[in-house]
């Protein structure tokens, strides 16, 4: 999948092709059809405050679909 990866505080978003695994037992697959960047995700990307882990992919509010459920077997 494509994704926009914060590969250092405050520098451009990369797009980038990014692995996902497969789905495991009582996980779900989503489809992320868009997200945006809310004032958390610039705090963590400008690294405000603390010493945050880089690489890392932003934005925590998406619209999704389920694409893939896993039940207990």
């Amino acid at each position: 999948m494509q994704s926009r990866v914060a590969w250092e505080a405050g520098k451009p978003l990369v797009i980038e092709e990014v692995e996902v695994a497969p789905p495991q037992k009582m996980e779900v697959r989503i489809k992320i059809l868009f997200t945006s960047l809310y004032h958390t995700d610039v705090y963590i990307w400008e690294a405000k405050g603390q010493n945050h882990v880089f690489p890392r992919i932003l934005g925590h509010e998406a619209g999704r679909v389920v694409k893939r459920v896993l039940g207990k077997e």
